[in-house]
């Protein structure tokens, strides 16, 4: 958690300083949690997720996606990709019923798949 910790305060190019007073707790703190030293409380948890407007399962675990969307937004996107005009449509409709056919075991492979993919991609992310 401490890497994500870094690439959300650089993101936004904030100090230590500038991050721990805004997160209410010292400089050395912040550090000490960057540098994997001490794991951040539940209440600074919350605290991040809600001012970087992170998902918190990223943020903890660094799986699912960076950021929160709007559940108007989540609806807009995934409108946007059904959109018969999009190039893209007559493929995800494909790969949505391909995928409802497959037995539970089938599915169960390609679930861990996409697993494994996250994983790896998270640890690119925080090397």
């Amino acid at each position: 958690m401490n890497n994500r910790i870094v690439q959300l305060r650089k993101s936004v190019g904030w100090t230590q300083d500038e991050f721990a007073e805004k997160m209410g707790i010292s400089k050395n703190y912040v550090s000490l949690i960057e540098n994997g030293k001490k794991i951040p409380s539940d209440r600074l948890v919350s605290a991040i997720c809600r001012e970087f407007n992170v998902n918190k399962e990223w943020l903890q675990t660094g799986t699912g996606n960076i950021y929160n969307l709007p559940e108007d937004e989540v609806a807009a996107v995934v409108s946007d990709l059904l959109e018969e005009d999009n190039p893209f449509y007559d493929l995800i409709i494909d790969i949505l019923k391909v995928y409802q056919q497959l037995d539970s075991k089938s599915k169960d492979v390609l679930q861990n798949l996409c697993k494994k993919l996250l994983e790896a991609r998270k640890q690119r992310e925080d090397d």
